[in-house]
C-alpha cells in the first residue's frame, strides 16, 4: 500500500508539473502575527498561486484587582491566541496577492477569581470566603474561522530562496461566546433568570472579526 501511495503522489505532482508547464517549490517559514508566533509550509504550484498550512500560538497571564461594592477582588486573567490555519495565495501583481482560507481558531480569555476582603453588612462582616468565586470565559462563537486578507511580498522568494511577506486581514469568528460562573452570594451573576450573561455578549457583540496583521520570512527547500 506504502509503494502504490507514493507511486500516486508522484503521479499526482507529474500531472501538476504537466498542467503548469513550470516550476512548483517548497518551503518552510517563520511568521509573527497578532494570532502569535509559528511557521508555514508553503507549496507553490504555480506562479501566481500557492497554498499554506500552519499554526501560531501566544499567551499572556496577568492578576488584576478591582473594587465592586466595597468589596475587593483579585483575578487570574490568561488571554491566548492561536491557530491552525489552511491558505490560498493569489498573486494579482509580482508582489501583491489576496489570501483565503480557514483557521482553528484558538483565541479565548479567561479569568477566575474571588473576595479577598469581607463586606460589612449592618454590624456583621461577611466573610470573604462566603462571598464567592467567579470564572469568565470568552471565546469564538465560530472554532473554525473563515479568513481573507491581502500581502505584500511572496509566500516563498521568487529570485532567491529567501521570500519575506506582511499581510493584513481578518476571521470572521462570529460575536464571542461568554460563559460565566459563580458561586456564594455572588451567584445570583451567573443565574440564567438574571440576564447577566446575555447583557456581556450583546456588549461585546460587535467583536466578530479578529484583526491579522502578519511579517513572515520564508526558506525555498526544494524546486521541482
Amino acid at each position: 500500500m506504502k509503494k502504490i501511495a507514493i507511486i500516486l503522489a508522484f503521479l499526482v505532482l507529474i500531472i501538476f508539473k504537466q498542467g503548469f508547464a513550470q516550476n512548483m517549490n517548497l518551503g518552510v517559514a517563520i511568521k509573527g502575527s497578532t494570532m502569535g508566533l509559528g511557521g508555514d509550509v508553503v507549496f507553490q504550484f504555480h506562479e501566481r498561486m500557492d497554498a499554506r498550512l500552519g499554526f501560531d500560538y501566544l499567551q499572556y497571564s496577568t492578576q488584576k484587582d478591582f473594587s465592586e461594592s466595597d468589596i475587593t477582588y483579585l483575578a487570574d486573567i490568561t488571554a491566548k491566541t492561536g491557530s491552525v490555519t489552511a491558505l490560498y495565495d493569489f498573486y494579482i501583481l509580482k508582489y501583491i496577492f489576496v489570501a483565503a482560507g480557514f483557521g482553528l481558531n484558538n483565541f479565548n480569555i479567561n479569568a477566575t477569581g474571588k473576595a479577598i476582603n469581607g463586606y460589612p453588612y449592618g454590624d456583621i462582616v461577611i466573610a470573604a470566603d462566603k462571598i464567592g468565586d467567579f470564572e469568565f470565559d470568552i471565546a469564538p462563537s465560530m472554532r473554525i474561522s473563515p479568513y481573507l486578507g491581502v500581502g505584500f511580498g511572496r509566500a516563498l522568494g521568487k529570485d532567491s530562496k529567501l521570500g519575506f511577506g506582511f499581510e493584513l486581514g481578518s476571521y470572521y469568528q462570529g460575536s464571542p461566546d461568554l460563559t460565566i460562573v459563580t458561586t456564594g452570594l455572588i451567584s445570583p451573576t451567573s443565574n440564567p433568570d438574571h440576564g447577566q450573561e446575555k447583557l456581556f455578549e450583546s456588549q461585546i457583540s460587535q467583536y466578530y472579526l479578529y484583526p491579522i496583521v502578519k511579517f513572515s520570512l520564508s526558506y525555498k527547500i526544494i524546486s521541482f
